[in-house]
């Protein structure tokens, strides 16, 4: 072993050591483009792939910005379907509404699957998933029927649901007042408003405006840790402080259990509360254990909070941009909330037909801030024939909804705000099958009803009560660029409330 040594150092003296550096490099690429060599594969065209790390070199140049428009040039040079390698995941992007369609409607039997074998999801779901969110094929159709069946028997549609929805707005509307027309950031009390919403339904429990639930820090802290497109790829490990963001995970999940336990002390079959008791019920009867188990039925629990917290109130975060932005189009919606409501009660869904110009203005805040811009990965579960090109089974795929909902193809003046392009010629509301804020196919977004019951409760019921303006003397919120993170959020802004 010495000699060996030796020999290498003088051979290494007698050519140089940048020769022997460059002899290394060219060796490398040889075995990488040899391996990665497949001709029954026909990618799709995009970036230059390097060993090792793929894309993420280019990626993170022309993401530096965090902004969901970051990646729209790659589209230019490469076309609507983009072929991406983050480290040693193959993934692809798809740019047009007809591609998405293709993939998440036409191929939904094998593009429906989730990339649970990545590094981070592995981790946290287990390698073969879990819950709604995160699990494939036949048991995740059967959980995801359970779950919509659930929460239509916990309120989902009904007038309970919307009632606790009706309260939490005039909750939020009282906690405003008390800034007395004064500036003030509205995120945190946003955030917790929403989340309550979804805390009745999993937990059977609200907070108070002046306490923060525990779970609320921890999930959003988790959420920042492990975003980006290093996530999606086993490099997360090296560059991802994975230790801490494990820990986070693990004490959202004590916190879960803690809850289900204290259910557990006064469960009742003959009266179900909420999810949790839904949760004892499923799992103590034993129907189907192979699909109910307790870690699936739990997983649940995680992304129904997951899911219904930090993407509404960030739409409602991004409405309240645009209404200090265009005080034309507030002062228009509040002339409608007065000729349909009034003062008198609060917003309830039956309203919305004859509120056209509402309507139309939170599609355009779902369409202007979509809040999951690229949606969440969906995985190939067999090769596929897409738009002319091969994807091998095992690939990540994402829809880039942001592009769809921003490309001018669509939307005329993509990224100008306005309500009225909702409207026909009679003032009534019209809908493009291209606004897909929530994405398409049997991966559609599961809270979908909720998010669209609470975006126009709280929505009207805020403008009922107050009209918003920029605080004097400080900038105007940005109404297009935000942080680009787990979800799309606005930069920190303030906003004065006056009593209407």
């Amino acid at each position: 072993m010495v000699n060996l040594v030796q020999s290498l150092l003088e051979y290494v003296s007698t050519v140089g050591l940048p020769t022997v550096l460059i002899f290394v490099v060219v060796l490398l690429l040889s075995l990488w483009l040899l391996s990665s060599r497949n001709p029954r594969v026909n990618w799709p065209p995009g970036p230059v792939c390097f060993p090792v790390v793929g894309c993420l070199p280019q990626m993170m140049i022309s993401g530096r910005r965090r902004q969901p428009t970051d990646l729209l040039p790659w589209y230019d040079t490469y076309g609507d379907i983009m072929h991406v390698k983050l480290g040693e995941q193959h993934l692809i992007m798809l740019g047009t509404y007809e591609l998405i369609q293709e993939a998440f409607v036409k191929n939904a039997a094998t593009v429906s699957a989730r990339p649970t074998w990545i590094y981070l999801l592995k981790h946290v779901v287990g390698k073969d998933g879990a819950g709604v969110i995160f699990k494939s094929g036949h048991e995740w159709k059967e959980l995801r029927r359970f779950t919509l069946s659930s929460l239509r028997d916990l309120g989902l549609g009904r007038k309970s649901l919307q009632e606790r929805i009706q309260d939490e707005a005039r909750y939020l509307v009282q906690n405003i007042e008390d800034e007395n027309g004064k500036a003030f950031s509205p995120r945190n009390r946003i955030g917790k408003a929403v989340s309550n919403i979804i805390s009745i339904v999993v937990f059977g429990t609200r907070y108070d405006f002046n306490d923060t639930p525990e779970m609320l820090p921890v999930l959003e802290e988790a959420l920042r840790i492990g975003e980006g497109a290093l996530s999606l790829t086993d490099l997360a490990r090296f560059f991802i402080p994975m230790k801490k963001l494990f820990a986070l995970v693990d004490k959202f999940y004590s916190l879960v259990r803690q809850e289900v336990e204290r259910h557990r002390q006064s469960f009742d079959p003959t009266d179900i509360r909420d999810f949790i008791d839904l949760f004892i019920k499923v799992t103590t009867e034993g129907q189907d254990p192979e699909i109910y188990t307790e870690w699936n039925v739990f997983r649940i629990i995680v992304d129904l909070y997951l899911a219904g917290t930090d993407t509404t109130a960030n739409t409602l975060r991004w409405s309240l941009v645009h209404m200090v932005n265009h005080p034309d189009v507030q002062k228009r919606v509040q002339q409608e909330i007065d000729q349909v409501i009034g003062q008198g009660r609060v917003a309830k869904m039956e309203d919305k037909a004859r509120m056209p110009f509402t309507e139309a203005t939170i599609l355009e805040v779902f369409r202007m801030s979509t809040v999951v811009p690229l949606g969440v990965p969906h995985a190939t579960s067999e090769t596929i024939n897409l738009a002319g090109y091969t994807i091998p089974k095992g690939t990540m795929i994402l829809g880039d909804l942001y592009r769809v909902l921003h490309d001018k193809n669509n939307f005329e003046d993509p990224y100008k705000f306005k309500p009225e392009r909702w409207l026909n010629g009679n003032g009534n509301v019209i809908r493009s099958e291209k606004l897909i804020p929530f994405s398409v196919g049997p991966r559609v977004c599961l809270g979908k009803g909720l998010a669209e019951m609470e975006s126009f409760i709280f929505f009207t019921t805020l403008l009922q009560n107050f009209s918003f303006k920029v605080p004097e003397g400080e900038n105007p919120p940005d109404g297009i660029e935000g942080f680009n993170v787990a979800t799309f959020t606005p930069y920190p802004y303030n906003v004065c409330a006056v009593r209407r």
